[in-house]
């Protein structure tokens, strides 16, 4: 998967949350059936405008976390 707009639409969606990416990266634990979630690392990646943004990510990194977004917008 590649970010889009440099990763504005995730970070939009974040701040529309009023998550932080500490408690994204919680959130992702919880919608992934593994349990595992993704790291906040991983999710700074994602968001960074900087040098270390990243393009590019794992189907299952996106998919975990537009499920935590998605969780989250039918929980309020």
């Amino acid at each position: 998967m590649h970010r889009l707009d440099n990763g504005q639409p995730i970070r939009d969606a974040i701040h529309a949350a009023g998550l932080s990416i500490e408690r994204l990266a919680e959130k992702t634990k919880e919608a992934d059936p593994a349990g595992y979630g993704i790291s906040q690392s991983a999710i700074g990646h994602m968001v960074s405008t900087g040098p270390s943004g990243r393009d590019s990510f794992t189907t299952r990194s996106a998919d975990l976390v537009a499920r935590a977004l998605v969780q989250l917008r039918g929980s309020s």
